[in-house]
């Protein structure tokens, strides 16, 4: 690369790290929290009429329709609306940019979703983050004083959280909303597999907004995210988007799937029984140790070796998990998706194997 192209790049372009994907390819895929249910074949191609999509046409781009169901699906109120995105990650991503701002800051919990970060940091945003405590509990008190210190145009909390998997006590996320000045993005994307929602809060908080996302429910290849807030907010929010950033075809499957709701929450069901049985069998082992969940994942941590053997030994298997051990709250810790029974018993069996 020739210097006068070189110099036209922003000057961090370096020290910016790539995200990583390992090739899945033939493995027992256990790393990305997706749902391991396949819809079919015979299902994806058979409920959607062909007359109902014309690819040839730009899509919706104001996403009418699918906004409307999802209103209905949630609840959500007249006084709020919803922005859909290209997945959450996008959604991250125009509000960083609505309020890309010299001197704001983003803050975050830490460990946490690695995006908020990532994001804030490609945007131009300052980042400050507040360690959770060992149990992974909000320390709430060094929020609010952080929050009091850097007075943070946007916070991001995951509930629950990843990678930890556990949900943070709503009286806490609540003090945290009422002592900002800005914006606090609850991201709900594990919400099928806790039950727990602040949709309901969203009546009584101007600076609350909600992220979902259908990835998790078993749609993760349409790349469907949705953001909930005040009317006045959404859409200044929504001036940032790039037009018809959701296909035509994302937008229908999802609308279908969300009228075949009890379809998917019979998989999340299923989901969360393997996740227990999961977690009781991951307990057995002595070596590890393994932390509550109430998402569809399980962190658990290496007591006796080295975080990254154990997932060389794994790959080696063809079974992809995830590794955590380079975050300094994680050490040499590991992340499961839950997976079929199959699957998990490969995964458990694999694991005492790779400990031995």
């Amino acid at each position: 690369m020739n210097n006068k192209i070189k110099n036209f790049f922003r000057s961090d372009i370096d020290e910016i790290k790539e995200y990583e994907i390992l090739d899945s390819n033939g493995m027992v895929k256990l790393d990305a929290m997706e749902n391991p249910f396949d819809l079919g074949l015979e299902f994806q191609t058979s409920f959607i009429p062909s007359s109902e999509i014309n690819i040839n046409r730009y899509p919706d781009g104001s996403c009418k329709n699918l906004i409307n169901k999802l209103k209905s699906n949630l609840s959500v109120s007249e006084k709020d609306n919803i922005l859909i995105g290209n997945g959450s990650d996008e959604l991250i991503q125009i509000i960083c940019m609505a309020f890309q701002k010299e001197g704001n800051v983003v803050l975050c919990p830490e460990p946490t979703f690695s995006m908020y970060k990532n994001i804030a940091k490609f945007v131009g945003l300052k980042f400050e983050s507040v360690f959770l405590r060992e149990d992974f509990s909000l320390d709430v008190d060094n929020m609010c004083e952080s929050i009091a210190r850097h007075d943070p145009a946007i916070i991001f909390l995951a509930y629950p959280n990843n990678p930890t998997g556990n949900i943070w006590q709503k009286s806490d996320l609540k003090k945290i909303i009422e002592s900002t000045n800005g914006i606090v993005v609850i991201d709900e994307a594990y919400r099928p597999f806790s039950g727990v929602s602040f949709i309901e809060e969203m009546r009584n908080y101007e600076n609350l907004l909600i992220m979902g996302t259908l990835s998790k429910n078993g749609l993760a290849g349409l790349r469907l995210g949705y953001l909930i807030g005040k009317q006045n907010i959404i859409r200044k929010i929504n001036k940032l988007r790039l037009p018809f950033n959701v296909n035509s075809i994302s937008q229908r499957v999802s609308e279908l799937m969300l009228d075949k709701g009890d379809y998917l929450a019979s998989q999340a069901k299923d989901i969360i029984k393997f996740r227990e049985l999961m977690i009781a069998e991951m307990r057995k082992i002595e070596k590890i140790e393994v932390y509550d969940s109430s998402t569809n994942f399980v962190l658990f941590k290496i007591k006796e070796g080295s975080a990254s053997h154990v997932f060389d030994v794994l790959l080696k298997k063809k079974i992809l998990i995830k590794d955590m051990s380079r975050n300094s709250m994680l050490d040499n810790c590991l992340r499961v998706t839950v997976g079929t029974e199959k699957e998990n018993k490969l995964f458990i069996q694999s694991l005492e194997n790779a400990l031995n």
